[in-house]
């Protein structure tokens, strides 16, 4: 009798449960490097700089203003050039929003076509214009 047998538990079903969590930890690892990669790489920084220290944004939100450390986006680029679309969580001491941006590279420079904040009451400041 095999090793692996007299332990009651067979072969094929301890390679089962490798794959079972194995394949799961694997793709989320995957995506945790993607996700960081995009925070990297993108104007993540550069937009939630320019919207926590927004004095319109510390108004309308309530200072001080920080930015959720999870995100959703996609970016594409193509050796220095790309775009980046994402929607950042922005909390407040009075009430949240949501941050909007597109940033597009041209030769590896960083710049925003959108960058916006709307608060959960509706208002909308465009920051795109600077502090």
């Amino acid at each position: 009798m095999a090793a692996h047998e007299e332990s009651g538990t067979p072969g094929w079903m301890k390679w089962g449960l490798v794959a079972l969590v194995g394949v799961p930890l694997l793709c989320g690892g995957s995506g945790l490097l993607a996700f960081l990669y995009m925070r990297s790489e993108s104007p993540y920084e550069d937009a939630v700089a320019r919207a926590t220290r927004n004095a319109r944004v510390n108004k309308a939100l309530g200072a001080p203003v920080s930015a959720n450390f999870f995100f959703s986006g996609k970016m594409q680029s193509k050796g220095y050039d790309g775009v980046a679309i994402m929607e950042i969580g922005l909390s407040g001491s009075t009430q949240d929003g949501t941050l909007h941006v597109k940033g597009v590279r041209t030769s590896g420079v960083w710049g925003f076509s959108t960058l916006k904040v709307v608060a959960r009451d509706g208002t909308e400041i465009n920051v795109a214009g600077g502090f």
